[in-house]
């Protein structure tokens, strides 16, 4: 899987797969994604999303968290949004 950390604040195209990290006002990171998964020898590919993730403490938990979802969707390239 390829990893494109965007600078903070610019979001992914809506067409890339994605994770979306933002920051708490209380210090803890929300996660959110969207992937098309396509795994295996399938022809047929299907969007999927994550929205509000349970909050983690750090911004490498969330980030690990969300590169492992990408993963288990057969995620290619998942370019990586932080939101202060």
């Amino acid at each position: 899987m390829n990893i494109v950390r965007l600078p903070e604040g610019e979001l992914a195209p809506p067409e890339a797969d994605c994770i979306t990290i933002e920051r708490r006002e209380d210090g803890k990171f929300m996660l959110n994604g969207t992937a098309l998964m396509a795994c295996g020898d399938t022809d047929e590919a299907e969007s999927i999303s994550m929205i509000g993730s349970q909050p983690y403490d750090s911004y490498d938990d969330a980030e690990a968290a969300g590169l492992a979802w990408a993963a288990e969707h057969c995620a290619g390239e998942v370019q990586v949004s932080s939101i202060a």
